[in-house]
């Protein structure tokens, strides 16, 4: 029997299936790798700082979303489950949340759900770069403190965090932008483009800030984490132009990050990771499970790099249906409910796995729902699974 702490309250969570017990009539498979009536449980997992119960299940959206797309992340995850929402449009004109992004914060909470904010520039608009105070862009104090007043502004609730994501795989030429006639000299490199690790350079001066600016803020509910990384990131990166040249990996961008500016992650109240499944670290991508464990466990490989022991937040993963993809929508469901069973549940340290993503007209290969909002396998089997355990409710 699980037993929660909610505020003052101690309150007994329902058992769990017997060792290898499958879940319910739906279809979800069980066997080997289900959980036991203790599997998965542990200190840290039981003794929440802030929310009901440490609940790793979680999903993620490409918007601040709407009440149909959060009811339905509440259905997957229960109770304490994490809900990933992209909030674009920070730059030095915001003084304050808008009132959407407000609304979307509050409806989460309403519905019990975590709020994991991705915090970043307008759509179309990465050239983060103009908003630093120098011209080498190596400080972005003032652009930092318009995150912290945006942060400022955002709702939240005794006993419940809400997460802060800084931007988005800058590890990605067209996630960290730049001007032909603003990339800094690097030898081998042609003029007009930038290597990795003057990006990650001026990513860890961002992050050092912005994490700064918000800590500052005093409210030990926010948490701030690092923007997720793609796990294959380019090694120079045409500025104005689509070029761009491949082979590195996130741990060659994470290292120049901490050579650039020593010690950035320590103040990080979690680490984020894109860690999709994988056949390699950075390649790849989307094969069946049984080849998947590279991509599915590249986190400890990011986190060794950094040597820091913190709680993992898997802002991106999961598996898709696109062209280059591997499986129909029934692999899909069978695969993530065996990374659940076999992977992402027996790990402590993460605190989230959030895939990507539950709706969205222009990702419906990775969708979790239709547009109609009809769950596809994937969702009707993950849920299964969980309900079959009680967790951290009865359903």
């Amino acid at each position: 029997m699980r037993c929660v702490v909610f505020a003052a309250l101690i309150v007994a969570a329902c058992g769990s299936p017997n060792p290898g017990a499958g879940p319910d009539a739906s279809g979800a498979g069980g066997g080997d790798g289900a959980p036991s009536g203790d599997a998965g449980s542990s200190a840290d997992r039981d003794a929440a700082p802030y929310a009901p119960v440490l609940n790793p299940f979680g999903i993620g959206l490409v918007s601040p979303g709407n009440a149909t797309q959060l009811d339905r992340a509440s259905e997957l995850t229960g109770r304490g489950g994490h809900i990933k929402l992209v909030f674009a449009g920070v730059d030095t004109a915001t003084t304050t949340a808008p009132a959407d992004w407000i609304a979307a914060v509050n409806a989460a909470y309403d519905r019990e759900l975590i709020p994991v904010i991705r915090l970043g520039p307008l759509w179309g608009n990465r050239d983060v770069r103009d908003d630093s105070d120098d011209s080498a862009h190596h400080a972005y104090t003032q652009l930092a403190a318009h995150y912290a007043a945006v942060v400022a502004a955002l709702p939240r609730r005794d006993g419940w965090p809400l997460v802060i994501e800084l931007h988005n795989e800058p590890d990605l030429c067209y996630e960290w932008a730049c001007r032909p006639e603003d990339a800094p000299a690097h030898d081998g490199v042609p003029a007009g483009w930038m290597h990795y690790s003057d990006i990650a350079a001026e990513y860890a001066a961002f992050m050092r800030d912005v994490t700064t600016a918000i800590h500052a803020i005093g409210d030990p509910r926010i948490l701030v984490i690092n923007g997720g990384l793609a796990p294959g990131g380019a090694v120079t990166c045409q500025c104005g132009g689509d070029g761009f040249t491949a082979g590195i990996t996130s741990r060659d961008f994470l290292t120049a990050m901490i050579d650039a500016v020593p010690g950035v992650f320590d103040p990080l109240d979690g680490f984020a990771s894109h860690s999709y499944p994988a056949q390699g670290e950075g390649w790849g991508f989307f094969s069946a499970y049984a080849d998947s464990g590279p991509g599915l466990h590249y986190y400890q490989t990011e986190l060794a790099i950094l040597g820091i022991d913190k709680p993992v937040y898997m802002t991106e993963t999961g598996w898709t249906i696109a062209d280059g993809a591997h499986g129909s929508r029934e692999d899909v469901a069978a695969w993530t409910l065996s990374a659940w069973q076999n992977d992402w549940w027996q790990q402590p340290q993460i605190r989230a796995v959030m895939p990507f993503m539950l709706q969205d007209p222009d990702w419906d290969a990775f969708g979790w729902i239709d547009a109609a909002g009809n769950p596809y396998p994937v969702f009707t089997s993950v849920r299964a699974w969980r309900c079959s355990m009680a967790f951290p409710d009865p359903c």
